[in-house]
């Protein structure tokens, strides 16, 4: 019986790994449609120009298709992962309530970015969608993260703080930068660290991006504090590991922000720089379910 229920339970965290995989793979996908402007390669929805497959002589309607693909995958691992976990347990504890959640949500969040072609990719649409998207990587990480790591030592409650604030500015890194690109400020700061040969900004746009990159130093210096404090609880403990993922991740991310406008706004660098910043906020997120597991 211990057996059939380890076997269960692998076959579950097996699921569940691909549910944190495509939770950061997502919104990678959609970065890379969104800086191809393969947008709106297929004009219609959920079809693409009235059919399921896309016309294959059109590279920005396969992009765009491949991105949906992408997402009713998603759906069906999170369908999986609902039944998976309520086999292995019997019963709708924390996790299955998660994953259930998580379904729904899913399927909300594809519905709003078919709102997003209907729409003709209005820019506060878009930000709902990768904001629903975020959401649901932030569900995948949770349930994850109590499935798999014990409880950690008691964390001080300045710790906490600071914890919750980085996650709270990667997030809100995460879509005021791509706010940015959607309202066309994405490119408007053509140097870096400054906008232009100004210090203080002259346009709207401009403002809107260097908001976007005041509140990515401010998460990387917070970043770079808590990774500290939190590799000094020791490099084999997970607290210490979550944070030089933390500090690894926050520093790349930073990185290719800065290579940008310096690479002249390469697709690679703006994909990139979204997929990066997902998996700092996946990251983030899973140091507050950890120390809310140790409450528990």
């Amino acid at each position: 019986m211990e057996i059939k229920k380890t076997a269960k339970r692998k076959f579950f965290l097996l699921f569940a790994l691909l549910g944190c995989f495509f939770a950061f793979f997502q919104p990678t996908c959609g970065a890379f449609t969104r800086v191809t402007d393969s947008g709106d390669g297929c004009p219609d929805w959920p079809t693409c120009f009235g059919s399921w497959i896309p016309p294959f002589n059109d590279i920005h309607a396969v992009i765009e298709w491949s991105h949906r693909t992408s997402g009713t995958l998603f759906g069906l691992v999170s369908i999986m992962l609902v039944i998976t976990s309520y086999i292995l347990y019997k019963k709708f504890n924390p996790t299955v309530k998660i994953y259930s959640v998580a379904l729904v949500l899913i399927i909300i969040v594809g519905g709003i970015g078919g709102l997003v072609v209907l729409s003709e990719l209005d820019p506060a649409i878009r930000t709902v969608h990768l904001a629903g998207a975020q959401a649901v990587a932030a569900l995948m990480v949770a349930a994850f993260v109590i499935e798999t790591i014990s409880p950690q030592k008691k964390i001080p409650k300045n710790i906490k703080v600071m914890i919750y604030i980085t996650a709270v500015l990667a997030i809100s890194s995460l879509l005021s930068g791509a706010y940015a690109v959607w309202q066309g400020a994405g490119a408007v700061c053509y140097k870096w660290p400054l906008c232009s040969e100004y210090i203080i900004p002259k346009y709207t746009n401009q403002w809107i991006h260097m908001t976007h990159r005041l509140i990515s130093l401010a998460l990387l210096l917070y970043m770079f504090r808590l990774s500290i404090i939190l590799i000094r609880f020791g490099i084999s403990s997970i607290l210490g590991k979550i944070g030089i993922a933390l500090l690894i991740s926050g520093i790349l991310q930073t990185v290719i922000g800065a290579s940008i406008p310096l690479s002249e706004f390469t697709v690679w660098s703006r994909s990139l720089h979204l997929g990066l910043a997902t998996i700092v906020w996946m990251v983030s997120f899973s140091i507050i379910i950890v120390i809310r597991n140790q409450e528990r």
